[in-house]
């Protein structure tokens, strides 16, 4: 066979090849514009996460019905309950495990998502309605895990040569809108609404000069509540009204704050700590005026277990179930729950990644402070970045 015969082949086979994905793009079309309308989208609703993203590569209509807002604002209302993650970071690269939030019995969990964030070295994670802030030293990063993208929001104003020094993501459940914080060197603050194509906007009213922890963030109902020094040089958590945009300030109801932990504690902010077998809670009940606190405490009694000697705060569920994770990996790694106001603990075990080099948990050495991440009550999100 000479050139010009098989250059010939070569071209049937590729026109061919175009010919029958043409014909399987026209098919699916007409197969999904033969559905009604209504019944097409109870049907993707029903579906689960990566079935709908696949489905957006089926078809212009299937991909338009579930990018639409009143698609992804229906399928939030009939999701899965939340799960759990557990992002480790190793070098440029975060392994990230997944699991189901309420399940009741002990379970094993392999599958897990590994991917490298666009900012390099991150050093802080806020996990806000399905999405998740990642920090840099001068942008921030906002990764959907459910659509597996990633989005670098534009560098805030005025950071030059040095690095800002806190961001933090907020969900304002009114308008349905996501918007991103960013303190630059204490005095600057500026907000950036995702999705509007605006750019970073400086707020010149009512901003204090503070610099935020390494703490990460908390988004309750609407407001970005951080640790943070402010001036003059004392310690305070700081509010954000994302509707308003206003901040405000809260003084510590302790003086030890320290060894508390931040959370969402039964749809309230809470500062909660565990030492020994006793467990602190500080609810505040008035957060208008950030001044009224309340205080319980309960007994952690750990089962006489091998596994449980060693155990670390690490968040805690919308149920309120305190979340603890082991000091030490060896060979897998266990996640315990442990509900205060029913005195019970279950655990899941994350078995981990077989024949994979990244994961081997008894060989990377983690410093499980600084290098494990527990994002509790995430839930899936399916707008695209």
């Amino acid at each position: 066979m000479d050139e010009q015969e098989e250059k010939q082949r070569t071209t049937q086979s590729s026109s061919i090849s175009k010919t029958r994905s043409s014909h399987r793009n026209h098919k699916s079309q007409s197969v999904a514009n033969s559905i009604p309308l209504h019944i097409t989208v109870e049907i993707l609703l029903r579906l689960p996460a990566k079935s709908i993203v696949r489905c957006r590569s089926v078809c212009k209509l299937w991909s338009f019905i579930t990018t639409t807002p009143e698609f992804i604002n229906a399928r939030s209302k009939k999701t899965s309950p939340p799960s759990v993650l557990l992002v480790f970071r190793k070098h440029d690269k975060l392994i990230v495990f997944s699991s189901p939030q309420h399940k009741d019995t002990y379970s094993h969990v392999e599958d897990c998502q590994i991917t490298t964030p666009k900012i390099g070295f991150v050093r802080r994670f806020d996990s806000v309605h399905g999405l998740i802030c990642l920090e840099g030293s001068k942008r921030l990063e906002i990764w959907n895990p459910t659509m597996k993208q990633f989005f670098t929001l534009p560098e805030p104003q005025g950071t030059g040569d040095g690095y800002y020094v806190g961001g933090f993501l907020g969900y304002e459940p009114i308008e349905g809108k996501y918007k991103a914080l960013c303190i630059v060197r204490g005095c600057n603050t500026q907000v950036l609404t995702l999705g509007a194509r605006e750019s970073w906007r400086v707020i010149t009213k009512g901003s204090p000069i503070h610099w935020p922890a390494k703490d990460s963030g908390r988004c309750i109902n609407g407001v970005i509540y951080y640790k943070a020094i402010c001036m003059p040089y004392r310690h305070a958590l700081v509010s954000f009204d994302l509707r308003s945009e206003s901040f405000g300030l809260i003084e510590f109801p302790m003086r030890d704050y320290v060894r508390f932990l931040m959370v969402s504690y039964e749809g309230r902010l809470a500062l909660i700590s565990s030492i020994g077998s006793v467990v602190e809670v500080w609810s505040l009940e008035d957060a208008e005026n950030g001044k009224y606190w309340s205080c319980k405490q309960f007994l952690f009694s750990l089962p006489a277990n091998k596994r449980f000697k060693s155990l670390d705060l690490k968040g805690v569920t919308d149920a309120g179930e305190l979340i603890y994770t082991g000091m030490s990996l060896n060979g897998s790694f266990c996640v315990v729950y442990f509900d205060p106001k029913k005195d019970s603990i279950r655990e899941t075990k994350f078995a981990g990644i077989s024949g994979n080099e990244i994961w081997q948990p008894d060989r990377l050495g983690f410093d499980l402070v600084n290098d494990l991440y527990v994002l509790p009550n995430h839930i899936e999100s399916f707008i695209s970045l």
